[in-house]
């Protein structure tokens, strides 16, 4: 049961990881287990990975040190919450980009009601509501603004019709291959480190709350390269940037969770800030533009009138805070059993 419950935690975070604009990190912390992961991911070390190869002499002290090590580290749990979060990238990667495609206001409609019901969950964490934590919590939302907001509408076009211009290009000389590519060889040294540094910056927001690892993909012009490369099963390049994902992931989370430890209340209300901040990100209605034929969407807008694109976006959003109550409502009696 244990089990099964993380790999549907996982599943969870995964597909948040999909949608630019929302954050895995905000779905751990609404499933209750994000102080947990980011414990379990900064246990891991070499030692890990040298008791983990120890198993390979056969004997019984060298699986002792194993089973202590993998106990140390919660192994189980990580393992479950990455496979559960990688089938629902790799099974849903190409559903995300016909939702995002062809119902965009409801699908963003229902990852808004989402978040904004979450942000019980990091709020009920502080144990003191002072002044610092309040700071603390409007700067962090300042900074995802200003993030959000670092592209400007002439800028967003200008990446649209590059992206657009070199995808045309490309099917004109390959039209087999279907992926993007804005590198002349996909072997360059460059390349390859471009990627490696996409997958550690990528990972570090991921485990944020409200800080988008798929918004900074896009920011950085990465988004459609890797979720073009989890399409088409694109080994080589899924593995460099699965390397600065763990890179990333190993620095990033011994930060944090000496910030949670050292100064909690502060570091949480931070995340609340974060939270809060990427409803801007993830506001349904926006200003479009066409390019070629795929739609680009600009800057936030309020709705004109009330069609059936927005009671579907609506209906999306109630549903989307169902799902947080009822997971905020399992959560709270699974805690009352077991306290």
């Amino acid at each position: 049961m244990e089990i099964f419950k993380n790999l549907i935690q996982g599943a969870v975070i995964g597909i948040a990881n999909i949608i630019p604009g929302v954050s895995g990190g905000t779905m751990a912390l609404v499933l209750g287990i994000y102080e947990r992961l980011i414990n379990a991911i900064r246990n891991i070390s070499f030692k890990s990975i040298k008791t983990a190869a120890g198993i390979l002499k056969f004997d019984r002290e060298s699986y002792r040190k194993f089973k202590d090590e993998t106990a140390r580290i919660d192994a189980f749990f990580l393992m479950n919450i990455t496979i559960g979060a990688l089938i629902a990238i790799t099974a849903l990667a190409q559903l995300m980009t016909y939702l995002l495609k062809n119902w965009h206001e409801p699908t963003y409609g229902f990852f808004f009601g989402l978040v904004l019901i979450s942000v019980l969950a990091p709020y009920k964490l502080i144990n003191r509501r002072s002044f610092a934590a309040l700071l603390s919590c409007l700067i962090a939302m300042a900074a995802v603004l200003l993030v959000s907001n670092a592209l400007s509408e002439e800028d967003i076009i200008k990446k649209a019709k590059v992206k657009y211009e070199l995808r045309a290009e490309n099917a004109v000389s390959n039209p087999n291959r279907s992926k993007i590519v804005e590198h002349s060889d996909n072997s360059d040294v460059m390349h390859k480190i471009y990627l490696f540094f996409l997958g550690a910056i990528a990972i570090s927001a991921m485990i944020l709350p409200g800080v988008s690892g798929s918004f900074l993909l896009l920011l950085l012009g990465g988004y459609f390269d890797i979720l073009a490369a989890i399409s088409n099963r694109d080994l080589p390049v899924l593995f460099v940037f699965a390397m600065g994902c763990m890179a990333g992931i190993s620095v990033f989370s011994r930060i944090l969770n000496y910030l949670l430890k050292k100064w909690h209340d502060i570091t949480v209300s931070s995340l609340v800030g974060l939270v809060l901040g990427s409803l801007w990100l993830i506001w349904p209605f926006k200003n479009s533009v066409m390019i070629g034929n795929e739609r680009v969407y600009l800057s936030n807008r309020l709705p004109l009138n009330f069609g059936t694109s927005e009671l579907y976006t609506a209906a999306a959003s109630l549903l989307g805070m169902a799902v947080v109550l009822i997971m905020i409502r399992i959560e709270s009696r699974s805690s009352e059993r077991s306290s």
